[in-house]
């Protein structure tokens, strides 16, 4: 027997196998970087961009949503009697044009020079028209203003869903305007929607936010898509950067400017 044969023989099967063996733990590698690209493909490149976040405050639940429709509440005389003998009491009430609703308070409310929204909870909760369903949204100036929620979600500066109260000179809240959504329905089925990774950096392809900018919150709610004798709301999210709210249609990626007109991220 040619033991030197069988040697060489042993020597290039243990060298393929081991190529063989290279080959497949290349593969393996390759698979799991490419896996770990499509689950998380933006935070590697939100991080080379040097845009910050904090993770803790990126939502990670809202996989799915739809389309809402709603209707504007009008208010009959009858039924602004029955208010002011029951919530509505010691408030001078007018409507106009059936949907808003204008309040003047008998004994006005002092608030602090530092307003802090818990102060009007009890007055919110008792004393407004579904007040629970509204949410704080900024106190500027001499006005404070809420917007209605729906299934905890805010309809973003929805002027038919709006609560603003009115502070005098005396820093006393004398009277709020209100208006309110109502029949609101789900529209067709959920669908996905944009996840928050994903939007930031179609912001910034669209230079809608620059590079070493800071998002400090992202929250999902809704917009106004349409206005008309009904409204239909789109699930949109609302992403905070430096300070500066933008509002982006999380289904079909609209960046939404509420004061001029929409503009798409694609």
């Amino acid at each position: 027997m040619d033991w030197s044969k069988i040697k060489t023989i042993f020597i290039i099967a243990f060298l393929l196998l081991d190529v063989y063996l290279i080959y497949e733990y290349i593969k393996i590698k390759e698979y799991q970087q490419a896996d770990d690209y499509t689950t998380e493909p933006t935070t590697y490149t939100l991080s080379r961009l040097g845009i910050k976040y904090d993770k803790e405050k990126l939502p990670v639940n809202n996989q799915k949503d739809q389309y809402l429709s709603a209707k504007s509440k009008k208010f009959t005389d009858d039924e602004i009697k029955k208010l002011e003998k029951g919530i509505l009491d010691g408030q001078e009430i007018t409507v106009r044009d059936s949907i808003y609703l204008q309040a003047v308070l008998v004994e006005p409310i002092s608030i602090k020079e530092e307003f802090n929204p818990e102060d009007l909870t009890e007055f919110l909760f008792n004393q407004v028209l579904n007040g629970a369903e509204y949410r704080f949204w900024e106190k500027k100036g001499n006005t404070i203003k809420y917007y209605q929620q729906h299934a905890g979600k805010t309809l973003y500066r929805n002027p038919k869903g709006e609560l603003t109260f009115n502070v005098n000179e005396e820093n006393k809240i004398v009277s709020y305007n209100q208006t309110y959504l109502e029949n609101i329905k789900e529209m067709d089925e959920e669908e996905h929607i944009i996840q928050p990774l994903e939007v930031i950096l179609n912001l910034f392809t669209k230079s809608y936010i620059e590079s070493d900018s800071y998002v400090s919150n992202v929250e999902l709610g809704y917009h106004t898509q349409l206005d008309t004798s009904a409204q239909l709301l789109a699930p949109t999210w609302k992403v905070t950067v430096n300070e500066e709210d933008l509002y982006i249609n999380a289904l079909d990626g609209e960046v939404i400017q509420p004061e001029t007109e929409e503009m798409k991220v694609e």
